[in-house]
């Protein structure tokens, strides 16, 4: 009987070869994927903070205005009007050029600068933060009247 070789086998081999090749590519889609929307979240996240420090801070000097005195309250605007806002709420000039550390714990930083523009105090909350030497910022703006 003859031995009859047959193409076939060169043939499987070749498929396998191009089904691995597939899987490889399909698995380093679904990996790239994810990890896209892993840094995606992770930045959404952050931003979140940011907003949320912001509106913290637009509330503190909202309550700085109730509290005090609307000549009182003027004067946060003299000397550039820039201000340091930490987490426990203290308020302190900025002297490090809108660069104001949040708290030492975590990367956020906070400066509320405010304006005069009679008969009105224009609020400005700027939160930044650090992502892979990426900075990023948010700002919230709004304004205060004498209302009472």
């Amino acid at each position: 009987m003859k031995c009859r070789h047959s193409s076939e086998s060169g043939q499987t081999l070749l498929e396998l070869v191009v089904a691995i090749g597939v899987v490889a590519i399909v698995i380093t889609a679904l990996v790239a994927a994810v990890t896209s929307s892993l840094r995606y979240s992770q930045a959404t996240r952050l931003r979140s903070r940011g907003v949320k420090y912001a509106q913290e801070g637009l509330e503190l000097a909202r309550k700085l205005r109730d509290i005090s005195t609307w000549d009182v309250f003027q004067e946060y605007a003299v000397g550039g009007g820039t201000w340091c806002l930490d987490e426990s709420g203290t308020w302190t000039i900025d002297t490090s050029g809108g660069e104001c550390p949040l708290s030492a714990s975590n990367n956020f930083w906070r400066a509320v600068h405010f304006v005069w523009n009679d008969p009105t105090m224009d609020v400005t909350v700027t939160v930044s933060w650090g992502e892979r030497n990426v900075p990023s910022t948010v700002e919230l703006k709004t304004y205060f009247t004498h209302w009472k």
